[in-house]
This record gives structure tokens, C-alpha cells and sequence, in this order.
């Protein structure tokens, strides 16, 4: 019994110890998501004006009779596409790689064309796809307008450097602070949200269209870009943040319970030993004077 009860006490401190690591963990996925969270709602505003600003520009612009045309308006003649994997580099963040892999088992093969962000998805994928891009695998770890800029900047090269098809990006949309989903979306040759546009109202134009065009689209996907990058960074941050939340709540009822079983084998240890003691008492003899 004396073993056992030691052994208690060992599994008590060593959960202990695992309860104070998920929730220092805890800690700093909340004050990571909470910076990401305002970041998110910052940019959410900008991207909608610019996501309205250049479908009212495409609607209106001639591209027959434009001389330049941006790159990633043009779909080319091709059956090969480009994939944008954006995955996380650090674990513990519960089944948020896993069900992104899952989408991802369902569009990418040996055929495939990828561009990894993030080092989870490059190293699970990197040996089953025909071209594996890895220049920005560490992207997310300092994220930023520039980055996205730079980012996009290569993108608009490889588009039409490969003469690809479409690009589509694999990433983990935000939903709320219990709920993340994962999702594939085209993300080029770019399309026109006629739900943005209000038909009533034409625009007043003070340059040419293919101007306009030239000048708001690069913004526009740099924009869409770094929402995509945020959305993903703030839902691994999302899914840590619950996950060890839920790690430090199991570990709780996990001492409670081994905390009634010390009590009791410490009980019965102590049961034991009194009635040891009545035992001797009574088989001593018995002294007469």
C-alpha cells in the first residue's frame, strides 16, 4: 500500500506539472489571438473597400481596347493550377492541421503544384507533389503588409512564368472564437462579386479605366492576401488556445480523481495500521500481580 500510495503522489505532480505548461501555453495563444483578432477586424474594413473599389472598376473597364491588362486578370490556356497551402509550423493546436490535411488529401497530387506556407503542410506534402514551393514557409511568423506585398509580387511572376491556369488557395477560415472551417478558394484569375456593385450608380472615372485598373488591383490582392494569411494565423491561434484550454480543464478532473484515490489508499494504509496495532494488542499475555 505504501507503494501505491507514493506512486499517487508521483501521478498527482507530474499532471500537476502538465497542467502549468498548457497553461502557460493557454496564456499565450489568448494574448496572440487577441493581437490577431484586432489586427483581423483592422484590415476587414480596408479589404472591403477595396474589394468594392475594384469590382466597380472591372465592370466598367473595356479590356479589348486596353493596353495592359494585369496579370492576374488573365486566365490562361492551360489545365495545369497552382495551390497555396497555408499550413502552421508549431503543433499543439488540436485537429487543425489534420482537418486541413483532409482537404488538402482531396485536391493535391503528384501532379500538383504547391506553395507552402507554413512547415506542417511542407513536410507532409513535399515529396507527393510535382513542384513544392517553399520561399515563404515562414511567412506567418512575421506578417506583415510588406511581407503580403512581397509575397504577392512572386505569386504574380510563378502565374505567369508557368502560364497556370488558376491558383487556389487551402486555408483555415475564421468563424468565431469556437469555430474554425477549413476551405479552398480561386484566388486567380481574379472574378467580379456582382453583389458589391450597385447598378444604379455609375462611376465617374477621372483617368482612363485600365488606369484605374493597373493602380487598385495589386492593392486589392494584397489586401485579399493578407486577410487569407491573417484568417489562418488567427484560427492555429484559435484552436491552441481551446486546446489547451480543454488540456488544463481534463487535467483538473484528473487530479480530483486521483486526489480521492490518494485519500482513499492513504485511509485504508491508516485502517491498516490500527488494526495491526488492536491485533498485537490482543495477543500479548496477560500479567498478573
Amino acid at each position: 500500500m505504501a507503494d501505491s500510495l507514493l506512486n499517487v503522489k508521483k501521478r498527482i505532480q507530474t499532471v500537476n506539472s502538465i497542467k502549468k505548461i498548457t497553461n502557460a501555453m493557454k496564456l499565450i495563444a489568448s494574448s496572440r489571438y487577441n493581437k490577431l483578432k484586432t489586427i483581423f477586424d483592422n484590415n476587414f474594413l480596408y479589404y472591403n473597400y477595396m474589394k468594392k473599389a475594384m469590382n466597380i472598376s472591372l465592370k466598367y473597364v473595356n479590356f479589348e481596347d486596353s493596353k495592359h491588362i494585369p496579370t492576374c486578370l488573365i486566365e490562361n490556356n492551360s489545365n495545369k493550377n497552382l495551390f497555396i497551402l497555408v499550413s502552421s509550423t508549431l503543433g499543439l493546436c488540436g485537429s487543425y492541421f489534420y482537418n486541413l490535411a483532409k482537404l488538402a488529401d482531396l485536391h493535391l497530387n503528384k501532379d500538383s503544384d504547391v506553395i507552402f506556407i507554413g512547415q506542417k503542410g511542407y513536410r507532409k506534402y513535399k515529396d507527393k507533389v510535382n513542384n513544392s514551393f517553399n520561399d515563404f514557409i515562414n511567412l506567418l511568423d512575421n506578417l506583415n503588409i510588406d511581407s503580403v506585398n512581397y509575397f504577392r509580387h512572386y505569386l504574380d511572376n510563378l502565374y505567369k512564368k508557368n502560364n497556370y491556369k488558376s491558383v487556389y488557395i487551402i486555408y483555415t477560415s475564421y468563424i468565431n472564437s469556437l469555430k474554425v472551417e477549413c476551405k479552398i478558394e480561386k484566388l486567380l484569375p481574379l472574378q467580379i462579386d456582382k453583389e458589391c456593385i450597385n447598378d444604379n450608380i455609375e462611376p465617374l472615372f477621372e483617368n482612363s479605366t485600365s488606369s484605374i485598373v493597373d493602380l487598385i488591383v495589386p492593392h486589392y490582392l494584397d489586401a485579399l492576401l493578407y486577410r487569407y494569411f491573417l484568417e489562418s494565423n488567427l484560427s492555429e491561434q484559435t484552436c491552441r488556445k481551446n486546446s489547451m484550454e480543454n488540456a488544463s480543464t481534463s487535467a483538473d478532473k484528473l487530479i480530483d480523481n486521483l486526489m480521492l484515490l490518494y485519500n482513499k489508499v492513504r485511509q485504508q494504509n491508516i485502517t491498516n495500521e490500527i488494526t495491526e496495532i488492536i491485533s498485537g494488542s490482543n495477543n500479548d499475555p496477560i500479567n498478573f500481580i
